[in-house]
C-alpha cells in the first residue's frame, strides 16, 4: 500500500512564528533547481576546475557577467541524467555530462528552433532524453553552484543555468 502525505508548504511554514537556521537553509536550498555531476569541469580563473574542487570565493566564467564570485555550493541527491558528448552540437558537451533531470540546459541551434520554434531555449535535460545521446538513470549526487543571482557557467562545455528557481528563469538571449 502506498499513502502519499499531501500539505501545502506555505501553510505549514505560516504555522511557525520563526524557522531555525538549519531548516531555512534547507528550504532554500529545496527550491533551487538542477545540479552537475562530480567529475564535471567548471570554467573558473584558475582553468578548468572539476565541480567538487570548487571553492568559495572561486571566480567562475559566466555568460552573462564574464567572472563572478562563487558565494555558496551544495551537494543533493536528486534524478540523474547523462548528455553523450557532441550529443548537442561539437563539442556540446565536451565529454559525457551528468546532470540533475530539472538541470536546464541552454539550447541556441537548429533544436532550439525545431522543437520550439525559437532562437534560443532554456530546456530541462529530462526534456531532451531520446533514451540514446541523452537518457536518465536513478539518481545520484550533485553539486549547486550559487553567486549574487542567477548565471549560466561552462560545464564540460555546455552553457549550464545554476541558481534557478521556478519563479526565476535565466532568460539566455540568442548568440549574436
Amino acid at each position: 500500500m502506498t499513502m502519499q502525505l499531501r500539505i501545502d508548504a506555505k501553510d505549514l511554514i505560516a504555522k511557525e512564528d520563526t524557522l531555525p537556521a538549519d531548516v531555512a537553509d534547507a528550504q532554500e536550498i529545496a527550491s533551487v533547481k538542477g545540479g552537475i555531476a562530480r567529475g564535471t569541469t567548471v570554467l573558473t580563473a584558475r582553468g578548468e576546475v572539476r565541480i567538487e574542487e570548487l571553492e568559495i570565493g572561486d571566480r567562475v566564467i559566466t555568460r552573462e557577467r564574464g567572472f563572478a564570485i562563487l558565494r555558496r555550493i551544495d551537494r543533493v541527491d536528486a534524478p540523474a541524467c547523462t548528455i553523450r558528448t557532441d550529443s548537442l552540437g561539437l563539442a556540446r558537451p565536451d565529454r559525457d555530462t551528468t546532470v540533475a533531470a530539472d538541470q536546464h540546459i541552454a539550447l541556441r541551434d537548429w533544436r532550439a528552433k525545431a522543437l520550439f520554434d525559437t532562437e534560443a531555449a532554456l530546456v530541462p535535460a529530462s526534456r531532451l532524453t531520446d533514451g540514446k545521446q541523452i537518457s536518465r538513470f536513478g539518481e545520484a549526487c550533485f553539486y549547486r553552484l550559487s553567486f549574487d543571482a542567477p548565471l549560466t557557467v561552462y560545464a564540460n562545455g555546455l552553457e549550464t543555468p545554476v541558481g534557478r528557481t521556478e519563479a526565476d528563469v535565466i532568460e539566455v538571449p540568442p548568440h549574436s
